[in-house]
């Protein structure tokens, strides 16, 4: 995986964050998109198709969990077997209000239904309430590890979380309110995973599977009337640190592992 950058401006959130400026980046422009947030006709998910495929970047910021549904279209354009690691405080597999639109809610569930090469579904940092909110039809493909099942040891999560994947590629989603709130804030009920200990996690997904897309949002809603007040001030510095952090360490161990290949092919 090319570790571009690509930021998708539905909600203006990055506007206020600096973390990727460190980085050459890509601007894809979607605010003046209607109907957008939260659900989105598959007439409108064509469009913002056609706009992201003018680009070739492989590490996507969707901005709110509104838009999560944006990483099946990205994962849409996948040609070959994966599995989809999913940091997330929710299972985004509930059944879609209509057959003509796609939900934050909703685009697991689609994904796993309509996208050939997904072949598994790894769920991290999910509710305890988990399994009420996983449709019969698909727990076959669908391994979740809930908030608390990740308070014991990490080493053997990870182990299983390996041993489940079979595939040699990936697909990797992270929803920042799978983070406890010390480290994000997202507008949404959040998870109690530390961001050391996603980092952790990450860490040995890139160094064992092929990662072939990566996109991460989560970012708070801000809005021209909170947007000056020290509260919102304040989460929008803490998430823009998690961001800068989240993107760091992605793009050092992809360098690590691209450079590690051509050793061994040189």
């Amino acid at each position: 995986m090319e570790s571009s950058v690509a930021l998708l401006n539905f909600d203006g959130s990055y506007k206020k964050q600096t973390f990727y400026q460190t980085y050459p980046y890509e601007w894809i422009e979607l605010e003046s998109m209607e109907n957008t947030s939260l659900l989105c006709e598959k007439d409108t998910i064509k469009d913002i198709s056609n706009k992201i495929r003018q680009k070739r970047s492989a590490i996507h910021f969707l901005g709110s969990g509104n838009y999560h549904y944006v990483s099946h279209v990205l994962q849409s354009n996948i040609k070959k077997p994966y599995s989809l690691i999913l940091f997330d405080h929710h299972t985004d597999t509930l059944p879609s209000p209509s057959k003509d639109l796609i939900s934050c809610g909703s685009w697991v569930l689609d994904s796993v239904n309509t996208l050939p090469m997904l072949k598994k579904v790894c769920m991290i940092g999910v509710s305890e309430d988990a399994p009420n909110h996983i449709p019969n039809s698909i727990q076959h493909k669908v391994k979740y590890f809930t908030k608390d099942s990740l308070q014991s040891n990490l080493a053997i999560i990870i182990k299983s979380i390996l041993n489940f994947i079979p595939t040699d590629s990936v697909y990797i989603s992270i929803d920042k309110d799978v983070l406890h709130r010390e480290d994000a804030s997202t507008g949404w009920d959040h998870g109690t995973l530390r961001l050391k200990q996603m980092l952790k996690v990450l860490q040995v997904i890139i160094q064992n599977k092929d990662v072939i897309g990566l996109d991460i949002c989560g970012e708070y809603p801000v809005t021209p009337t909170n947007e000056n007040q020290r509260e919102i001030q304040n989460i929008i510095g803490k998430n823009n640190h998690t961001n800068a952090v989240i993107l760091r360490y992605i793009k050092k161990w992809m360098y690590r592992k691209s450079n590690f290949q051509k050793m061994l092919h040189a």
